[in-house]
């Protein structure tokens, strides 16, 4: 019941995204244009526009801004015991080296971890995530990008059956007793994300990795900008979900 509970919970989120918002919308008013042409047209006319403000540059970085930007950068001066990178994603490709097979986002929090261990050469470091649709766990593709990199095996703990933040959490707890740890993940996804740590009792510093969001802003209509967006209401539905849950 959990899982089914769980990938319904992921189908809903991801058509309240915006651009299959638009195509439910366009697709709604279709149905409606003969028997209601005017309230066909409204729809129509405000899924164009949804698409059209959330694909532009300048409201797309006013969006993503409202959810990046609740900690600092980390001080790599504070010394801690582990450094937990949350799970992203990754490709699946064979014959190739672990850091390569790696998504955007998993290679900035990656990078963010290695830079924070490397200032503390007797932390160990946490990495997680499921497989998926893939054909191994994100953790293992994770842990072995990070011994490519120079980590040392026994430094590394993988957690390869956790599928969201929440079980993350839940599974590092009994490792990370009377423990600080400096908590890694997209600088969006990072206040979701230590509400869930430290719900579960573990004492953590967010440690903020991938800005997607500039200052300035071009004017530009792109998929970049239309990505920003979707992170944006991707978040405001997390934290919407994750309050309604408290």
């Amino acid at each position: 019941m959990s899982l089914i509970l769980f990938y319904l919970k992921k189908f809903i989120g991801y058509m309240l995204m915006p651009i299959p918002l638009t195509l439910l919308a366009m697709c709604l008013a279709l149905l409606l244009m003969n028997k209601w042409p005017k309230l066909a047209k409204l729809i129509l006319f405000c899924a164009i526009l949804l698409l059209g403000l959330t694909s532009w540059s300048p409201v797309a970085n006013s969006l993503i801004a409202t959810v990046e930007h609740d900690y600092p950068v980390f001080n790599i001066e504070q010394p801690v015991d582990a450094v937990i990178v949350l799970g992203s994603g990754h490709k699946d490709l064979s014959d190739t080296l672990a850091i390569m097979a790696l998504g955007n986002s998993a290679l900035f929090r990656l990078e963010e971890g290695l830079r924070i261990l490397k200032a503390n050469p007797n932390a160990q470091l946490f990495v997680s995530g499921y497989s998926g649709e893939m054909t191994e766990p994100h953790a293992e593709v994770m842990r072995r990008a990070a011994i490519e990199l120079g980590v040392q095996p026994n430094r590394i703990k993988a957690f390869p059956l956790a599928k969201d933040t929440e079980e993350e959490a839940n599974m590092m707890k009994p490792y990370l007793e009377g423990k600080l740890a400096a908590l890694v993940t997209e600088a969006s996804h990072l206040k979701r994300a230590s509400i869930f740590f430290e719900k579960a009792g573990i004492n953590i510093i967010p440690a903020p990795a991938m800005y997607l969001g500039s200052e300035k802003s071009d004017w530009q209509i792109d998929a970049n900008a239309a990505y920003k967006s979707q992170r944006a209401f991707y978040e405001w539905l997390g934290r919407t979900w994750q309050w309604i849950k408290e």
